[in-house]
C-alpha cells in the first residue's frame, strides 16, 4: 500500500462528508492529520474530534480544530496546530464549505458573505497560511482544492460564482507556486453529503453520466494519490471523481486541450490511480 511517512495533513471541512473521508484516507495510510472542523453538535462534541478519534482508534495520529476558515487568522491558526501538534504541514484539502440554493434576484448581503467567506476567503486564506508554511520548509507540498461543475454550470449565484472563483485561484496559485514544489490540484467531486443529498441522476452537467455511487469514500483515493510523491509533476489540473468515475477536464478556455474521462468497474484505490491516472492526464495534453 502507497504510504505517506512522516506526513502532515490539513484537511478542513474535515468533519463530515467529503473532508472526513479524505482525512480517514490520509491517516490510514499514515500521515498525521489535522482535522479542522468548525461544526459543534447539541451535546457540545465538535465534528473535527470526533473524526480524530477515530483515526486515533484506528491507530494513527491527529489533531482537532475548529477555528474558522473565513479569516487569515483562524487560517492560521489551524496551520499552528498542525506545526505544534507535529512540526510541519505537507498536504492541504479544503474541503470546507456550505450551500445556499439563492439566486441573483433574491441574495442578500448576508448570504453573499457567508458562501464567499467560507469558498473563497477560506480558500485565499488557508493557501496562503499553508504555501508560507510549506515554503519555509523547503522540500514542497501538495495542495488540493475543491471546487465544483456548478462553478460552471450552476443556478446558484453565490455558489456558482464562489467556486468559479476557486477554479481561477487554484490555476494561479499553481502557477505561483511551482518554483517551490508545491502542486496545486482543483478537485470537482459528486456525492452526497450533509450538503448535497440529491439523487446522481441530477447531477448530468459537464458532461458526466449517472454515477454508480455517491458516497464520499469513493471520491478521497484521488485526493490520497495527488498527495503522493508520484504526483509531484501534475499541478494545475482539474480532476472530476464521483463513485467509479475519474475525469481531467481541461483548463477552462484552453481549446488545445481534451476531457479525458474513464470508468472503473470498481471502486478506484490510490494504487490504481496511481498506475492510469498519468496516462490519464497525459492524453488530453
Amino acid at each position: 500500500m502507497k504510504t505517506y511517512t512522516n506526513k502532515v495533513a490539513i484537511v478542513t471541512g474535515g468533519g463530515r462528508g467529503l473532508g472526513r473521508a479524505c482525512a480517514l484516507e490520509l491517516a490510514r495510510r499514515g500521515a498525521k492529520v489535522v482535522v479542522n472542523d468548525f461544526f459543534v453538535g447539541e451535546d457540545g462534541v465538535s465534528a473535527a474530534q470526533l473524526v480524530v478519534d477515530e483515526i486515533v482508534a484506528a491507530g494513527g495520529e491527529g489533531a482537532a480544530s475548529t477555528d474558522s476558515v473565513a479569516t487569515f487568522a483562524g487560517a492560521q491558526a489551524i496551520v499552528d496546530v498542525a506545526v505544534a501538534s507535529f512540526g510541519r504541514v505537507d498536504f492541504l484539502v479544503t474541503s470546507a464549505g456550505t450551500f445556499n440554493p439563492a439566486r441573483i434576484t433574491d441574495i442578500g448581503q448576508d448570504v453573499w458573505d457567508n458562501i464567499t467567506g467560507v469558498h473563497l476567503d477560506g480558500h485565499v486564506a488557508c493557501l496562503n497560511a499553508a504555501a508560507k508554511q510549506m515554503i519555509a520548509q523547503g522540500d514542497g507540498g501538495r495542495i488540493v482544492t475543491v471546487s465544483s461543475r456548478g462553478g460552471l454550470f450552476g443556478a446558484e449565484v453565490a455558489y456558482s460564482g464562489a467556486k468559479a472563483g476557486i477554479m481561477g485561484l487554484s490555476s494561479a496559485a499553481a502557477l505561483e507556486l511551482a518554483e517551490h514544489g508545491i502542486t496545486v490540484n482543483c478537485l470537482l467531486p459528486s456525492a452526497q453529503t450533509q450538503l448535497f443529498s440529491s439523487a446522481a441522476e441530477t447531477r448530468l452537467f459537464g458532461g458526466m453520466p449517472v454515477s454508480m455511487h455517491m458516497e464520499p469514500e469513493y471520491i478521497a483515493p484521488a485526493v490520497a494519490y495527488l498527495c503522493l510523491d508520484e504526483a509531484k509533476d501534475f499541478t494545475g489540473q482539474f480532476l472530476y471523481a464521483s463513485g467509479n468515475d475519474v475525469c481531467v477536464y481541461g483548463p477552462p478556455l484552453r481549446v488545445e486541450r481534451t476531457t479525458t474521462f474513464v470508468r472503473n468497474t470498481g471502486a478506484w484505490s490510490v494504487e490504481g490511480l496511481a498506475e492510469y491516472l498519468p496516462h490519464l492526464i497525459e492524453s488530453g495534453s
